[in-house]
């Protein structure tokens, strides 16, 4: 899933804990959003949602 998501303009980091079922994803959210992104990984074949979304500093 990590290879796949980062081939996506605009995401610049993904780390995936298969322990806690969870990604966390960087991404330039003026090339993706955050709604692609879930459905990116739908697409993938997990469930997902959104957690939380932090601004870059």
């Amino acid at each position: 899933m990590a290879a796949a998501l980062e081939r996506l303009s605009g995401v610049k980091k993904v780390e995936v804990s298969l322990e806690k079922a969870q990604a966390r994803v960087e991404f330039d959210d003026a090339k993706i959003s955050s709604d692609k992104l879930v459905a990116a990984i739908d697409l993938l074949g997990f469930r997902a949602k959104l957690l939380e979304v932090t601004p870059s500093s």
